[in-house]
């Protein structure tokens, strides 16, 4: 990090136009400049995500990372799912990372297991990324003083510094919105994954044990992602990836290796019949950590909207992300190596046919021609600093990283989760 921050934090300047109207009032208010004067010196601050859905977390990357420069004398605990804290397993900009269970547990055993976890702490400013009124109401029970979160889901009483959700904007930006509203800049920035040397040679060495040559003679390799979770408004069909691939490899002279968990293993073998190119099936084999270390040897990841869309941009690999038009603003990308795809119906609705409709609608050539545009990019020589040399001037001279600069999708109503 090449920031070091002013130790009185000074009040973002909402005259900068680089603050949404609604987050630059609550930076002006009196709750705001309590709570950034009582982080100045808070010894213990706790980070809660969504205790599902890897994606969501890792996309609080750049969040972590910018906490993490304002805040160099505190421990940041990260309270969020299992599977979150193996994939951010050698985070820098976390002290600790604390796993609490939801699935497959009762409803009075997770609230018991929160409890603890928030009494045990003795946390002094919380952070609440994720949208959960059970969750607000408890960091209120045990009286953390500072409580930092989304106004959403009548959470404004338990909460010092309620900050308003929109959800028509990315999610980057809405969690970046929380450092903004505190009065502390914050730049727009890709998410982050931390894999070690050894995974990426036992990675590398994985897929040569599955019959992987190596990247010789610029020959890629193409990470395909066929199936997800709510495969009728999400995935886009094994049998169109199985064309696009099967392009690509004769464009190229690549290889292409599916990838996903042990529920989207009929969805890879459909692709894996339908090609005429052999490519090595790699889904529901591979522990998590393992299959985001092969992600990361992969020169161009394809996708539906998935946690492992968000894996392969945070190592920067080359992507293209296949969205429904009811999520492509607050999860897709819009940026020369990571592109999302999406058609927008004549008149905005929310119900699961027009999505279908909107994921068929997406042609192959489509999907090939951003294969082709984003694996031509140069690849970035190491992953960004998430704060650089800030001002308001260069974050604004900077285009987005989001897919929200696709104006149509301000149109388009979208749908909660």
């Amino acid at each position: 990090m090449t920031v070091k921050p002013d130790p009185t934090m000074p009040a973002y300047d909402p005259n900068s136009g680089s603050v949404r109207a609604p987050i630059a009032v609550v930076a002006a208010s009196r709750s705001a400049r309590r709570a950034r004067a009582a982080l100045t010196s808070a010894r213990r601050v706790l980070v809660v995500t969504k205790f599902r859905f890897m994606g969501d977390t890792i996309v609080a990357t750049p969040f972590l990372n910018q906490l993490r420069a304002h805040l160099p004398h505190a421990e940041i605990t990260l309270l969020t799912a299992p599977t979150v804290v193996e994939a951010l397993e050698n985070c820098p900009s976390v002290d600790r990372l604390k796993a609490l269970e939801m699935r497959g547990v009762s409803r009075w055993q997770h609230s018991r297991d929160l409890l603890d976890a928030l009494q045990d702490g003795e946390f002094e400013a919380v952070f609440l990324l994720n949208r959960s009124l059970h969750c607000a109401a408890m960091c209120a029970l045990v009286r953390i003083p500072v409580r930092i979160g989304y106004v959403n889901e009548f959470r404004r009483p338990f909460l010092t510094v309620p900050i308003p959700y929109a959800f028509d904007r990315n999610e980057v930006d809405s969690h970046l919105d929380m450092l903004r509203a505190i009065g502390l800049p914050a730049q727009d920035a890709l998410p982050d994954l931390w894999i070690t040397d050894a995974e990426r040679q036992t990675a590398r060495k994985m897929l040569d044990d599955s019959g992987w040559a190596g990247n010789l003679a610029g020959r890629p390799l193409i990470g395909i992602q066929p199936g997800a979770n709510d495969p009728n408004i999400r995935e886009w069909g094994a049998e169109r990836f199985a064309q696009v691939a099967d392009a690509l490899i004769e464009e190229t002279g690549g290889t292409a290796a599916l990838i996903g968990g042990a529920g989207e293993m009929a969805a890879a073998e459909r692709m894996a019949r339908t090609m005429r190119h052999p490519a090595l099936n790699l889904t529901g084999t591979l522990s998590l950590r393992a299959a985001l270390s092969v992600i990361g040897q992969c020169d161009l990841w394809l996708g539906n909207d998935t946690g492992l869309l968000h894996a392969a941009v945070a190592q920067r690999v080359a992507s293209v992300g296949l969205f429904g038009p009811n999520k492509v603003v607050r999860w897709g990308y819009d940026a020369p190596r990571h592109r999302s795809l999406v058609v927008f119906p004549n008149q905005p609705a929310q119900d699961d046919a027009t999505v279908r409709a909107c994921l068929d609608a997406i042609t192959e050539e489509m999907v090939l021609q951003a294969a082709r545009d984003a694996l031509c990019q140069p690849k970035p020589e190491a992953v960004e600093a998430a704060v650089g040399d800030w001002s308001a001037e260069q974050a604004e001279a900077r285009p987005p990283y989001f897919a929200a600069t696709l104006t149509p999708a301000r149109q388009f109503s979208a749908r909660r989760r």
